[in-house]
């Protein structure tokens, strides 16, 4: 059975570097961009990859 996806996701966000915990927070724009972009990248692949997960299961 594959992981829950709220205990990968809790993970996922307590191994965020702290460049990126800083730059989400950062009064300039282009640094807060580019943190929202590696973040979204980490969410987009561990959604796919649960999605993933779940749907090689049907053999």
């Amino acid at each position: 059975m594959p992981q829950d996806i709220d205990s990968q996701l809790t993970a996922l966000l307590r191994r965020l570097p702290d460049w990126m915990r800083r730059d989400i927070a950062a009064t300039d724009l282009a640094r807060r961009e580019r943190a929202e972009e590696a973040l979204h990248a980490m969410l987009l692949a561990l959604i796919q990859g649960t999605a993933g997960s779940v749907s090689g299961q049907d053999g």
